[in-house]
């Protein structure tokens, strides 16, 4: 530290990064969520990463000519809000509500794309969030070993779920 930092900034300082650490491993959590939904669906995963904004997983095309497909694609594309909603829930204490709209927050995206794809489903909107999230919870011990071992690597093969 410098000559002129206060306790108090190291402290902001160690707050921020701990913040910062926890919202990696949240992140860990969906994109893991991601990949177990492809595996469960039969979707091929490439690889599992981690960035500094956030993460992806690079997984096989899916056939939206192909109605059982899709409903799997469906169901992985919200297992990732699933675990990072579970994370959320089991490791900060949060109620399942709370943690849900938290995670619903962060996933926009796959949201978005979820809403996109539901046409081609043969669902509804909660068989696939109720799906998702049994999905994760049966695979949670998984979820949790792989969260750990992507942050320390940043990676993750696709053989861990192909």
């Amino acid at each position: 530290m410098g000559l002129f930092s206060s306790p108090d900034t190291r402290e902001r300082r160690a707050e921020r990064e701990r913040r910062e650490t926890e919202a990696m491993r949240a992140v860990a959590a969906h994109e893991v969520g991601h990949a177990i939904g492809c595996a469960a669906a039969g979707i091929t995963v490439q690889q599992v990463r981690l960035t500094r904004t956030g993460g992806q997983v690079v997984h096989a095309e899916i056939d939206t000519t192909d109605r059982s497909a899709v409903d799997g694609a469906l169901v992985m594309t919200l297992a990732g809000w699933a675990a990072g909603a579970e994370w959320a829930h089991r490791h900060h204490g949060m109620s399942r509500s709370a943690a849900q709209s938290w995670a619903r927050n962060g996933a926009r995206a796959d949201w978005a794309e979820f809403r996109r794809m539901r046409r081609h489903g043969s669902r509804s909107g909660g068989w696939y969030e109720r799906e998702a999230q049994k999905l994760v919870r049966a695979n949670w011990s998984r979820i949790e070993r792989y969260v750990g071992h992507l942050l320390r690597t940043g990676t993750l093969p696709g053989s861990h779920f192909n």
